[in-house]
């Protein structure tokens, strides 16, 4: 992303010590690191897509679009489904409720 996001995406970081913000790589180095990650939690982009492939756990966080649709295939993809399906709706302590209350299928 641009260097404002990433900084953005640093800020939101912030106190959480299992949150990493990676610098900017190849999508081999994406997949690298997605492959070796403990579980991952992604919005409905390619790497969601890349993460299910690899077998990694994921948590999808999905808006208006369809998981049933347009979701990530293979093992342990759990959707994390915004209220009402706007995101603008869903706050990082609800994604953090969601990641414990599904930790033991992580």
């Amino acid at each position: 992303g641009a260097p404002h996001e990433e900084e953005r995406a640093k800020r939101l970081a912030e106190g959480f010590a299992y949150v990493e913000v990676l610098p900017k790589m190849s999508l081999e180095g994406v997949a690298r690191v997605l492959a070796g990650a403990k579980f991952v939690v992604s919005v409905d982009t390619g790497l969601s897509h890349l993460t299910a492939a690899l077998d990694r756990p994921n948590i999808t966080v999905y808006g208006p679009t369809d998981p049933g649709l347009i979701g990530g295939y293979g093992k342990n993809q759990m959707v994390c489904r915004a209220p009402g399906n706007e995101l603008s709706q869903l706050t990082a302590n609800a994604v953090k409720r969601f990641i414990e209350e599904n930790a033991a299928m992580i």
